[in-house]
């Protein structure tokens, strides 16, 4: 009997090992309402934390489903397009593609998140509108209510680029297979993911919701809600040609599309000399039109017609002297390519780099020409009547 019972309890204790064996069991795994530590088996969609009894769900640890666009462009073709890129443009430094010594082209494949997804929601508020009356114009606000309703399709960089500077890559029309990491291993570098998509859906609703109220043209907003529907986020792997070359004793670098060649993000020396050419010619025309026209605006009966003449040239001349100075200041350095968020990147750029001392100066010179244009216009009326 004795021995009976124990070959039952060692056949009991070989089925429970065996079943141990195929459930798997996830351990560390940290609630993140109480911080509590759990123990996950796989295969578990959704369960109660054990300390606060949070509802939680999960996702499979391979994370969103990955892709990646395959390379089309060789290296000898990146190459022969980084030489096409720096030939071209007067802002260039001469003689740069012939110049120009190539020392490094390597392939690299880049996890960007690919954000697609509807907003829709409705903006509350008032619009700005006009009126003539009694010969003059006159501004009101009217009660609107908008329906938002807009389609994006947009690419977030899931890794550090600030080295590479591709912010963002056009996958319309292209070819998404299965990500094959060995193959892809194989033919380059590989960059890690390190943002969560998490962090990606939040930045990805924030961007298109105030694109779409933009879109809405509401001057006063009083109430305001959107969601984002069929919200679809996922992993491309996309293909990048870094080349790097010296020029003068210095390293550049230049990013080619590895899909259709076209240059994502590309720094080259300036040509001082179409930078120079360029801050004189703007800031010589721009105050030339500021002060050209001043005197007209306030003589005999065109006074009304002349001065809105004059007020034209004046934001005209303002307008090519900023150009100009912009042309000066940052031509030491080209920055040209597909993937550069101009927008984020030149206002960053330009409040770091534009000191207050010349931004008051530049105003008050625009001022003191406004000025002298009234007082010329004034003594040029004094002496008509």
């Amino acid at each position: 009997m004795d021995e009976l019972s124990e070959i039952k309890e060692q056949e009991n204790l070989q089925k429970q090992a065996i079943k141990l064996k195929k459930e798997k069991v996830i351990r560390g795994i940290t609630c993140p309402a109480c911080s509590g530590e759990l123990d996950l088996r796989e295969g578990i969609r959704s369960f109660n934390c054990k300390y606060c009894g949070t509802l939680l769900t999960t996702k499979g640890i391979s994370g969103p489903i990955k892709f990646y666009v395959p390379k089309k462009v060789t290296r000898e073709k990146a190459i022969e397009f980084t030489k096409n890129w720096l030939g071209k443009g007067l802002a260039k430094e001469r003689g740069l593609k012939e110049k120009a010594v190539i020392s490094d082209v390597f392939l690299t494949f880049i996890p960007y998140w690919r954000v697609k997804a509807d907003v829709v929601g409705w903006v509350f508020g008032q619009e700005k509108r006009t009126r003539r009356v009694n010969n003059r114009t006159e501004t009101y606000y009217v009660d609107v209510e908008k329906k938002i309703q807009k389609s994006f399709d947009q690419t977030f960089a899931a890794c550090d680029i600030s080295e590479l500077g591709v912010h963002k890559v056009n996958l319309e029309g292209d070819e998404l297979l299965p990500v094959d990491f060995e193959n892809l291993e194989s033919q380059g570098m590989m960059f890690n993911i390190i943002s969560s998509e998490i962090e990606v859906a939040s930045k990805a609703k924030d961007e298109f919701a105030k694109v779409a109220e933009y879109s809405a043209f509401v001057d006063r907003i009083s109430f305001k809600h959107y969601d984002l529907v069929r919200e679809d986020i996922h992993i491309v792997y996309y293909p990048l040609w870094v080349v790097r070359y010296s020029f003068a004793e210095r390293t550049y670098q230049v990013v080619i599309d590895g899909e259709d060649g076209s240059v994502c993000y590309g720094k080259a020396p300036g040509n001082n000399l179409y930078r120079a050419v360029t801050g004189i010619i703007g800031v010589g025309v721009g105050m030339f039109l500021t002060t050209l026209f001043a005197p007209i605006g306030f003589i005999g009966e065109l006074e009304e017609g002349a001065f809105i003449f004059y007020l034209v040239s004046l934001v005209l001349g303002i307008f090519i002297i900023l150009w100009g100075w912009k042309k000066f200041r940052y031509g030491g350095e080209i920055e040209e390519g597909t993937g550069i968020n101009v927008e984020k990147d030149k206002s960053k750029k330009i409040v770091k780099s534009l000191p207050s001392v010349d931004a008051m100066a530049m105003v008050k010179n625009t001022a003191g020409s406004m000025a002298l244009g009234i007082v010329a216009g004034a003594i040029f009326n004094s002496f008509k009547k």
